[in-house]
């Protein structure tokens, strides 16, 4: 067995016998534990009630029809007869109220149908109507989904759906046969959360795992002994990094096989009438899941890779810094310091427009680890497709962390490397700025 799988066979076995490590690596599991049974809980005793009300529907019928088809009206008369929305209460304005109606905002949804509505769908061209929908009420969303599943039936055409309410304005497109562009942009909205995740609650912890296991061989002195060793001290970088990888790996298992558990126990504890009501919204979300497009396909495969890339950097970012942490005090203060980062990327993202932002400070933000693939996510999701920056902006991960394992390979074999430390290099720093 070479060095680097000893290395890493021993901290895997000292991982399991420290009560605090092993809550490091069980603390994401059992937040999502916690916080499905909580949403179990909100569904089970809450939505029933406010399920209760039959969502109220606007409808403005401004189509005027095409060689005496009128297939606006085709569409409202879907609605008022398929299953999933026959029960919802339907109230015509006219084209003269849609924007007071628009702007007073009393209503679930609001259907705008517009002239040329049929005439588009009679050329064999894609048709749009838009829905607004009011997002403060927690049933909404699957009224929403379940009119956009209507608009499958119209012609065998592409229906494009904009809706959107006071904060957020996306696109998906609907057919029978497959869904096309506005798919990818629909899985990148619901996913758009998930990278801050994995970075925070699945990257984290494995970072902070390889950081306390340098650093608490650095105050135990165990460190020195192994490095006056016959061995290649790279050989040393080597194991920890294969062990943070296993981490991540141990933990991204247990992190999954614990969501599929509460998912499969809400799932059976659900009420049988609650049930029937989300059906019709799962099985919508099943047909747009199994007909993902190319785009869609290719938005998938960024986000995968590119958390590979991120687990990889912060594994070796905590293997470079645990180098130079005297101790675990100081390893705090690193992962504090690396934790503040990403947050605060993600709130600037929020509040400042990309429009905003001067091309070469986009550029200089693509490029840096860790925020650059946030920003290249949000990039992604506004713009609707992959483009040549956001896959430079990948490419530079993976040559952060190249960087990172060269620069620590570099420390490892320095003479002075039991000496450094972050206080050192700061007071090196004052002393010669």
């Amino acid at each position: 067995m070479s060095i680097p799988w000893i290395i890493a066979k021993k901290e895997i076995k000292l991982l399991f016998k420290s009560t605090r490590r092993i809550l490091l690596l069980f603390m994401v599991p059992l937040i999502i534990i916690f916080l499905v049974i909580l949403v179990g809980f909100i569904a089970i005793f809450v939505v029933p009630s406010t399920t209760s009300e039959q969502p109220e529907i606007i409808v403005i019928q401004a189509d005027e029809g095409y060689n005496n088809t009128f297939w606006g009206n085709y569409f409202y008369l879907l609605l008022k007869t398929q299953n999933s929305t026959k029960d919802y209460i339907y109230t015509n304005e006219t084209l003269n109220n849609f924007e007071l109606v628009k702007e007073e905002r009393k209503y679930d949804a609001l259907i705008f149908i517009p002239q040329n509505f049929s005439q588009i769908i009679n050329q064999s061209l894609p048709a749009q109507y838009y829905i607004f929908y009011d997002n403060s009420k927690i049933n909404n969303e699957a009224v929403v989904i379940n009119i956009a599943g209507i608009s499958a039936v119209l012609n065998q055409e592409l229906i494009f759906i904009e809706y959107g309410g006071p904060i957020n304005l996306f696109r998906i497109n609907t057919n029978t046969e497959g869904t096309s562009k506005g798919s990818g942009a629909m899985v990148a909205s619901s996913l758009s959360i998930i990278p801050l995740y994995v970075i925070l609650f699945l990257v984290f912890p494995p970072l902070t795992l390889v950081l306390i296991s340098v650093t608490m061989e650095r105050e135990q002195k165990t460190l020195e002994s192994v490095l006056l060793q016959p061995i290649d001290r790279k050989q040393f970088i080597t194991g920890k990094i294969l062990y943070g990888i296993l981490i991540i790996l141990i933990n991204t298992t247990l992190t999954v096989l614990s969501i599929l558990i509460v998912l499969l126990t809400l799932f059976f504890a659900l009420p049988a009438d609650l049930k029937q009501e989300l059906s019709p919204v799962l099985e919508i979300l099943s047909d747009i899941i199994t007909h993902l497009d190319f785009n869609a396909w290719l938005f998938i495969f960024y986000l995968v890779i590119g958390l590979i890339a991120i687990s990889l950097l912060m594994v070796t970012a905590g293997v470079f810094f645990s180098l130079i942490a005297k101790d675990e005090r100081e390893a705090n203060m690193v992962i504090s310091g690396i934790t503040i980062f990403p947050l605060f990327g993600t709130f600037f993202l929020i509040f400042v427009p990309l429009d905003f932002l001067p091309e070469i400070f986009q550029t200089l933000i693509g490029v840096l680890p860790l925020l650059g693939y946030l920003f290249s996510i949000y990039q992604i999701i506004l713009i609707g497709e992959l483009t040549i920056a956001v896959w430079i902006s990948l490419m530079f991960q993976f040559i952060w962390t190249i960087l990172l394992v060269i620069l620590a390979g570099k420390l490892i074999e320095s003479e002075g490397i039991l000496q450094i430390s972050f206080k050192r290099i700061l007071k090196f720093w004052k002393k010669n700025s």
